[in-house]
């Protein structure tokens, strides 16, 4: 069995973290890395729907050529050794940080998996480039990086089967599991992000650029009070409610808090989301345990389970 452990990466709207997970089992929380200025800055328009390029299919030959423009400025970035776009340089410096950091207290050379937050401009291709750029080595067989939704419900034990590399109930088969509605509430000093879906089983989400909603003036640091976290996570309830058939109203939502441990333990905040899903008409599951390190430990262990015990040994 391999003695080199996989070591999961999350990053947020203001930091990164990692998580390393052991071949015995066990996991061991690495470190944090404080964003730059010019990370959090990306961050904010990285989660700006008009910041979004246009993908097919194309309504006009504008849009068109406009992404064709785009792909091919890209190419010529990379073609002089830049990466694809300045701000995936910056996160690709994030992304080093992180991981040497990680590599510095694990004593080993790493393999990486990534959780990322679901924002309209931050997509798997982006985060390839990134990954890429940086020099990093991730499990071959593990394909795509992972949402932050995804990775938090495996850190937070939804059910992880013991023996299959899938996510489900303890016991249970696949066509067993249960539907949960599930909203991501990632609560850091700089910022709020939301993002929600129904889940039955823990496949990674597509990119998608609905059922988002950021506020970078609600942060913990920000002067904001519970009443306008309350009232923000009441709204985005209410506007995903409306425009999305498959979420409707349901009985029970799952809660699942990431980001800095003293802003998800802010007082009160807690109360505020709960009151807001209450007020919604539903009841409220909030998952807080180990904010800051649960998506990385989360994206570590669907990493485990779907690479072959001995492909971590490469280096």
């Amino acid at each position: 069995m391999s003695q080199f452990p996989l070591v999961g990466l999350a990053l947020t709207a203001n930091h990164a973290t990692a998580s390393a997970r052991w071949p015995d089992g066990s996991f061991e929380s690495l470190g944090r890395v404080e964003g730059t200025y010019e990370y959090i800055e990306m961050m904010q328009h990285l989660s700006l729907s008009s910041s979004e390029h246009i993908s097919p299919p194309y309504d006009i030959m504008e849009s068109l050529w406009d992404e064709v423009l785009r792909r091919v400025w890209r190419g010529i970035r990379t073609t002089f050794g830049l990466a694809a776009s300045a701000d995936l340089a910056v996160l690709a410096g994030m992304l080093k940080a992180a991981a040497q950091m990680a590599e510095s207290k694990v004593g080993y050379p790493i393999s990486v998996i990534l959780s990322f937050p679901t924002l309209p401009v931050l997509r798997q291709e982006n985060v390839a480039s990134a990954i890429e750029y940086a020099g990093l080595r991730t499990p071959t067989c593990c394909g795509k990086q992972l949402h932050e939704l995804v990775a938090a419900y495996a850190g937070y034990e939804m059910g992880l089967s013991e023996n299959k590399p899938e996510l489900g109930n303890r016991g249970k088969k696949m066509h067993e599991l249960p539907r949960r509605h599930v909203v991501l509430v990632e609560y850091t000093e700089v910022a709020i992000l939301l993002y929600c879906a129904v889940l039955e089983k823990g496949n990674n989400t597509p990119d998608v650029a609905r059922g988002i909603r950021t506020s970078f003036e609600l942060g913990s640091n920000n002067g904001a009070s519970t009443e306008e976290v309350h009232d923000f996570v009441l709204e985005y309830l209410r506007d995903v409610s409306s425009s999305n058939t498959r979420w409707g109203f349901p009985e029970k939502i799952s809660i699942m808090m990431t980001g800095s441990l003293e802003s998800v333990g802010r007082a009160g905040i807690r109360q505020a989301i709960v009151g807001a899903v209450e007020a919604f008409g539903s009841r409220a599951n909030v998952l807080y345990s180990d904010p800051e390190y649960v998506a990385a430990r989360g994206a570590a262990e669907m990493a485990w389970r779907a690479t072959p015990q001995m492909e971590s040994t490469e280096v």
